[in-house]
C-alpha cells in the first residue's frame, strides 16, 4: 500500500529531487532546526501533511513486529525516543531507501535483527571503550579477571 501511494502522489520519477535530503524535507520527514555557533536555538515542527510522507510513517510504524534488521532498528529507536519520534526516524530511514533504490537501482538485502544486534554490541563496546581511555581506564573481559 505505501509504494502504491508514492506512486500514485509522485510518480516513478524521482528526478525533482536531487538528493534524498531534498527528497526527506519535501516529505517533511527531515528536522527543522535553527542552529548558531553549533547549538540548537530551536527545532521547530511543521504542520504541513504530506500523504506520501504519512504512508512512510505508517510503514514504519509497522515495523514493530518485525523480525528484520529494519524492525529491530524501529524498535531500539522506539525505546530510546519514543514512539512519535522514532515513527519519523524510521520513516526517514524508509524514504531514503525507497528513494535509492529508485534513483541507483540500489539493491537491498535484509540482515536480520540478529545482525543489527551484533552491531549494536559492537557500537555499545566501542563508547564504553571510548570512555574509559578518556578516564585512564581499561576494560578487561570478566573472563580474564
Amino acid at each position: 500500500m505505501t509504494i502504491q501511494t508514492v506512486l500514485a502522489e509522485v510518480g516513478p520519477d524521482l528526478s525533482a529531487w536531487k538528493t534524498e535530503a531534498q527528497w526527506s524535507s519535501w516529505l517533511n520527514l527531515a528536522p527543522k532546526r535553527d542552529i548558531s555557533g553549533g547549538r540548537v536555538i530551536r527545532h521547530t515542527r511543521e504542520h504541513h501533511t504530506n500523504r506520501v510522507g504519512n504512508a512512510f510513517r505508517m510503514a514504519a510504524q509497522s515495523l514493530v513486529r518485525s523480525e528484520s534488521y529494519l524492525g529491530a532498528r524501529y524498535r531500539y529507536l522506539r525505546a530510546k525516543l519514543g514512539g512519535l519520534k522514532a515513527a519519523k526516524a524510521m520513516a526517514r530511514v524508509l524514504a531514503c531507501l525507497f528513494y535509492r533504490l529508485v534513483t541507483k537501482g540500489q539493491l537491498w538485502v535484509d540482515r536480520g535483527a540478529e545482525e543489527f544486534e551484533r552491531r549494536r554490541q559492537q557500537r555499545d563496546l566501542a563508547s564504553l571503550q571510548r570512555k574509559a581511555h578518556s578516564l585512564g581506564l581499561q576494560l578487561v573481559p570478566a573472563g580474564q579477571a
